[in-house]
Formats: structure tokens, C-alpha cells, sequence
């Protein structure tokens, strides 16, 4: 025993020096490491009393703080990117380690196995989805070749529209704006549902939209875990984890019926002969779900912006559709040559998609340290691009919390993410695939309503006084339906 206590005490000797000398060593480093700027942090909690459910709340701290700022969301650290020249320092010196990102526990069965290309890792695995994707899946040929499809479902979604004008009824251009989106991407991607199959699509839809509803609460509940990583086991206790299986459960369930239904050469289709012909390794299921999602979300969600903004101005609206009267005249059917025409039409997009981006872009650097603008970025730092901030920067836009789809006439902004100040689809390597097929649905669905029909506020709402209050979930979205009553404009029969 006296043994014992003699060699412990012996020990505790030895080990007492070193212990503070690598606390001193720490303490100097970190005096020498020149990090981003921080709001002063609450033992625990963090940062999380200064922080809103939406971007605004980020780019007010970042307005004090700098482009570059360091925040602690509970006990996990944020490195949070709020100008667009801050963005460009990123795309243009550090891509690559910022192509990776973060596991959110939320969003984390979205990757399936690890092999989606949303969510997987940068690495040559990724960079040979992302190949597949462009060329076989995304590209403009693609685009063209779905055309006739999208055509179809626009059609039937202007018959739908036209009944309720008939009677006087209002819509909830929201959930109208969820159904054909899905319409369209379901049938790309398994081929079908036309003809008699259209309660089929119909059920499908539907059985999508309401998973949607419990996707949003999921995203939108709080996660101990992403927060407090040392505290995940209460999330089993809350209840979360187990909503967490159960939502994409239905998510499996779903993307298996879109497997067995395809026909020969859907997105599907495709991907399954390429996987197979070629002895390519990756989840089929995995890429199928996070692109699904993610163009459900990002398309509907533009699609009720620009909607919104057209209400409540009305002089924009009204000169929307005299540019696609003038250019259609009195035709049944608006070509791609016709939309190709369309320049304020675009223009009203583009600043729709400026002033309401999805939100926030989650990133995270690789497991190097780097310096970011003569800062020190330590490794595997999570990282939050707010899309707001950098695309309502004043050094960018002049009055840049006002809509002015005028701005966009003179100059040559592409959704590519060329002009830093405006990248709605990301940025970088990591930018969306999906910007043509997703701008194709948003421009041939727009045109088609403003030619076809007129839009007023229910009962004696002004313009003006529509609501667009936000709420964040997995996007920016309005926090009340859009609920309008369309009126058949008299030049032209659907």
C-alpha cells in the first residue's frame, strides 16, 4: 500500500510539470493565432442569445464584427462568411478546402451510405458523381430533351388554375407551386405517369409533399447533438432521434417506388445502366433523395418569392406581362426561342433569387489550417456563407434591401457564380448541378401564369399589405401560404 502511494505521488511529481507546461504552450499559441473576430459568449450556450431563426440576425452580428466572424452555436464553433469579398478570397485561394460539408445530424440520412453527391465529401469519388450528374442527368441536352413533359404538367396545372379563376376562388399558390415541381421531377425521373397514370402521379405527389411537412419540422426542431456534440445521447430521450428514423424512412419508401416504376431512359433509369454497365460505385438511392429534396425546396421556394414580389409591385407585374404579350402576341404555346426573349422576365428572377436566396450555405474546411485573409482558420472549421449578407452587400448593390429587377438590364450576370455578389445556385466547385434544369422550370412556369392569368389579393387585402414574413427551415420560406385569385387574362384560352 505505502508502496503504491509512493509511486503515485512520484508520478503525480512527474506529470505536474508537464501538464503546465503544455497549458502555457496552448495559452501562447493561441495568443500567436490571429482568429476571426467573436461576439462575447455566454458560458455554455454561446453565442445562441444573438442569433435569430433567419440570415438577418447573422449579418447585424457580422456588421459589427466583419466579413469573417467567429460564432459558438452551444459548445460548437462557426466560422461565418458575410460579404462577397470575403466569398471571393474563398473561391479564388481556398476551394478546394472549402468543398467539404458538415455532418448535421438533421440532414445526415440524406447521404445515404456516404456516396450521395450532395453531402459527400470532396474527393475523386465525389468529383466522378458530380461528372455523371453533369453529363447524363443535368446538362442542357437534358433540359431540352424533358421539355415535352414539363409542358404537359404546365399545362394541366393552368387547367387546374383556370377552373378557380371560373369560380372566383382563391389558391394556395404555395402547395400549387410544391405539386408541380414534384410532378416534374417525379416524371423525369421515372418516365411515367402520364395518361390514365395521372392519379398515380397525383398519389405520389402528395405522398412526397406531406413528407416534405415533416421534413421542415425535423430541420427545424432542435437537435441537442449539433449543438452540444458531448450531449447527443438526449436527443433519444426528446423523442428527435426517433422522428429523425421515421421521416426518412418515408423517404426510403418513396425513392424505392420511384425505382421500380422507371421506364427506359429517365434520370433513373440512367443512373441505375450506368452504376451497372459500367461498374461504378455508388448508391443509386443516396444521389436519387438528395437531388429529389434539394430541387423540390430551392424551385418551389423561388417560385413563391417571385410571386410574392410581383404582388406587391405592381407596376413590375404589369410590365412583365406586357414584355411576354409583346413577345408571344396571342399564341397557345410560349417556346424556349419566345422565353429566350424575355429579358425583364429574367431580370425579375435574377432579383428575386438576389434578395431571397435559400438561406445559409454549410461548409466545412479540410483538416489543414489555412489562412483566410490573414486569418487563422483552424482544421475541420464548420462554416456558414450567408447568402443574404453577401448578395445585399452594399459595396455590390446600390439600395440593396429594395426590389428592382431593373438593375440586371445592363449587366451580364449568369447563375454560374462568376459575379460573386450574386451566387443563388453556390459557389465554387460545390455549386448546384441541378441551375439549368431548376431555371428552366422557374422561367417556362412563370411566363406561362403571368400570360395566362391576372392575380389579386383575396377580399380587400391591398398589394402592399401582403405579409412576407420568413421563417427558416431547410430554406428561407414565407412563414404564411401565399393565397391569391387568379383572373383569365382576355387575349389568349388555356
Amino acid at each position: 500500500m505505502d508502496q503504491t502511494i509512493s509511486f503515485l505521488l512520484t508520478l503525480f511529481t512527474f506529470l505536474l510539470p508537464l501538464l503546465y507546461f503544455k497549458i502555457i504552450k496552448q495559452k501562447l499559441k493561441s495568443r500567436t493565432l490571429n482568429l476571426p473576430p467573436s461576439p462575447t459568449k455566454l458560458p455554455f450556450i454561446g453565442n445562441l442569445h444573438q442569433i435569430g431563426n433567419l440570415p438577418q440576425s447573422l449579418q447585424n452580428l457580422s456588421l459589427k464584427h466583419g466579413p469573417y466572424m467567429f460564432i459558438h452555436l452551444g459548445t460548437t464553433p462557426y466560422l461565418v462568411i458575410s460579404s462577397s469579398t470575403a466569398l471571393h478570397e474563398i473561391t479564388k485561394n481556398h476551394d478546394i478546402a472549402f468543398s467539404n460539408r458538415p455532418a448535421i445530424k438533421s440532414l445526415y440520412p440524406l447521404m445515404g451510405n456516404g456516396q450521395d453527391m450532395v453531402y459527400h465529401p470532396y474527393d475523386d469519388h465525389w468529383k466522378q458523381l458530380r461528372k455523371i450528374s453533369s453529363l447524363n442527368l443535368l446538362s442542357k441536352n437534358i433540359v431540352n430533351k424533358f421539355k415535352t413533359l414539363r409542358d404537359e404538367e404546365i399545362s394541366y396545372m393552368l387547367e387546374t388554375i383556370n377552373v378557380s379563376s371560373q369560380k372566383g376562388e382563391e389558391i394556395d399558390m404555395s402547395n400549387m407551386f410544391n405539386t408541380i415541381v414534384c410532378n416534374i421531377l417525379h416524371r423525369s425521373y421515372i418516365g411515367s405517369y402520364g395518361g390514365q397514370e395521372r392519379k398515380q402521379l397525383e398519389d405520389a405527389t402528395k405522398k412526397f409533399v406531406n413528407w416534405d411537412f415533416k421534413f421542415k419540422k425535423v430541420v427545424g426542431a432542435f437537435c441537442v447533438e449539433d449543438l452540444f456534440p458531448k450531449l447527443a445521447w438526449i436527443d433519444r430521450f426528446t423523442g428527435f432521434t426517433s422522428f429523425l428514423k421515421s421521416t426518412y424512412m418515408e423517404l426510403d419508401e418513396i425513392m424505392e417506388d420511384l425505382i421500380e416504376k422507371r421506364e427506359k431512359e429517365s434520370f433513373v433509369d440512367v443512373l441505375l445502366r450506368l452504376r451497372d454497365d459500367e461498374k461504378l460505385d455508388y448508391d443509386v438511392k443516396a444521389i436519387m433523395q438528395g437531388t429529389f429534396v434539394a430541387a423540390v425546396e430551392s424551385v418551389a421556394l423561388e417560385l413563391e418569392w417571385l410571386l410574392s414580389e410581383l404582388i406587391k409591385h405592381p407596376k413590375v407585374l404589369t410590365k412583365a406581362q406586357e414584355e411576354i404579350q409583346r413577345v408571344i402576341k396571342t399564341k397557345s404555346k410560349i417556346t424556349n426561342n419566345e422565353i429566350d426573349q424575355m429579358h425583364y422576365l429574367k431580370c425579375i428572377i435574377k432579383e428575386t433569387m438576389r434578395l431571397h436566396p435559400p438561406g445559409i450555405v454549410p461548409r466545412e474546411t479540410t483538416t489543414n489550417w489555412l489562412k483566410l485573409d490573414g486569418f487563422d482558420i483552424p482544421p475541420k472549421t464548420k462554416v456558414l456563407v450567408n447568402l443574404f449578407a453577401v448578395q445585399s452587400d452594399p459595396k455590390d448593390w446600390e439600395n440593396p434591401l429594395e426590389f428592382i429587377p431593373e438593375r440586371f438590364l445592363d449587366k451580364n450576370t449568369d447563375f454560374m457564380g462568376n459575379h460573386l455578389g450574386f451566387v443563388p445556385f453556390g459557389f465554387g466547385r460545390r455549386n448546384c448541378p441541378g441551375m439549368a434544369y431548376g431555371n428552366a422550370m422557374i422561367e417556362e412556369i412563370f411566363a406561362n401564369l403571368l400570360y395566362r392569368f391576372d392575380w389579386k389579393m383575396c377580399g380587400e387585402v391591398r398589394p402592399e399589405e401582403l405579409n412576407m414574413e420568413e421563417v427558416s427551415q431547410f430554406v428561407v420560406t414565407r412563414k404564411y401560404p401565399l393565397r391569391l385569385v387568379p383572373v383569365l387574362r382576355g387575349m389568349v384560352n388555356v
